[in-house]
């Protein structure tokens, strides 16, 4: 009996449309670990039994594949942009109220209202007079036009301002102009205060100040009772000691603390101060004259004469003080001759 034989005899291993062939495509579909564990190796024989084949091709298909690998996560990108919100409709505008014709024609007839005024325009003022410096040595210095109903004379901020000067106050003194043409001065410091010039006998009152070169001295006044001295007496014995005198008044030094020193006594009917010659001598004051300035008792009042002394006597105002052409002024450090009219 004539054993069979293929179909087509031109079949042959590895030829398209070969179980091999169709083995070969199988296995290139799989993954590589599957392939590397259940194909023969290349230079193995491929059986021609049918039985064989078959039995190779279950094993390949029913082998189990290799995991996958995960696929790759995405990377995250921008994160898009909000788009424009929708934009509201516009609200309507309101409709213009309509005023009545009564009240168009009263604002028509109102007055414009005047603009805000803004601040007073002052004339420059004609200058009534001047303050001159005078210098240590006796000489004009700086001139400072005096204008206006006042000028404020100090430290800081005034009119005539001495920055340099310890002794004057932010607002020392005013010089006052009037409409009668009257020029007076008005301390404004109490504590140092504003001194005068005598040019004549001046009456002086008590507790009033006077500066004599340098010195500084204050006025009292002796009331009755201190004037007469009764002597002491004990146990029928009389305490000896100086010839009682009775004075009219004293003269006490201060000093930049505030308190004093020197008290002297006044006795007589005049008292002369001076640097060489006198009644009261201070001879380390090199601005006082030899015979400076005196001071009288008439048995009423007391009065002080400068005696035609290089610097002058002073005495301290306490109000408001009518000034003439070329009255001298002491604030401070500072000597100012007033002019007026010039």
């Amino acid at each position: 009996m004539q054993a069979l034989q293929p179909t087509d005899p031109g079949v042959r291993p590895g030829m398209p449309g070969s179980p091999l062939a169709a083995m070969q495509q199988m296995v290139a579909n799989l993954p590589s670990s599957v392939v590397e564990t259940t194909l023969p190796p290349d230079n193995a024989d491929v059986p021609d039994n049918p039985h064989q084949r078959d039995d190779l091709l279950h094993a390949i298909a029913h082998s189990a594949p290799a995991p996958l690998p995960p696929p790759p996560m995405p990377m995250p990108g921008p994160m898009p942009m909000p788009g424009p919100m929708p934009m509201a409709s516009p609200m309507p505008s309101p409709m213009p109220m309509q005023a009545p014709p009564s009240a168009i024609a009263a604002m028509a007839a109102a007055p414009m209202p005047a603009p805000l005024a803004g601040p007073p325009t002052i004339p420059n003022a004609v200058a009534w007079g001047t303050a001159v410096l005078v210098n240590r040595d006796g000489t004009d210095g700086t001139r400072f036009p005096l204008a206006g109903e006042y000028m404020i004379i100090g430290r800081n901020g005034a009119d005539i301002a001495f920055e340099e000067d310890r002794f004057l106050a932010r607002q020392h003194a005013r010089l006052e102009h009037g409409g009668d043409g009257v020029v007076k001065v008005q301390p404004l410091d109490q504590l140092n205060g504003v001194f005068r010039k005598v040019d004549q006998p001046v009456e002086i009152t008590d507790n009033m100040m006077i500066l004599v070169g340098r010195e500084v001295l204050r006025y009292e006044k002796v009331d009755g009772e201190e004037r007469v001295v009764h002597p002491l007496v004990r146990h029928g014995v009389a305490l000896f000691g100086s010839p009682p005198r009775e004075p009219w008044g004293r003269l006490v030094q201060i000093v930049p603390s505030g308190g004093y020193r020197d008290v002297r006594h006044l006795v007589g009917d005049e008292i002369v101060l001076g640097r060489e010659e006198g009644d009261i001598i201070y001879r380390d004051d090199a601005f006082m004259s030899r015979r400076h300035a005196a001071m009288t008792w008439d048995g009423k009042r007391a009065m002080i004469t400068d005696l035609t002394s290089s610097n002058g006597t002073f005495v301290r105002i306490t109000g408001p003080t009518t000034l003439k052409h070329g009255d001298h002024l002491r604030m401070g450090d500072q000597l100012l001759r007033v002019e007026i009219g010039r």
